[in-house]
């Protein structure tokens, strides 16, 4: 399993708690993309409902 942020291979027998990602820092950095609003989640804005 690779971690989503630095892409460093995690191994089956490391530290749990900050699954997926591989260490606090890279969970950190993650949450401060999605507050910051540099990572969305995109939807299609050719459908608009009525």
């Amino acid at each position: 399993m690779k971690c989503p942020s630095c892409k460093e291979e995690i191994s089956e027998s490391a530290d749990k708690k900050f699954r997926p990602f591989c260490s606090e820092r890279c969970r950190s950095l993650d949450l401060s993309d999605w507050l910051n609003e540099r990572n969305v989640i995109s939807s299609d804005l050719s459908h608009s409902e009525d």
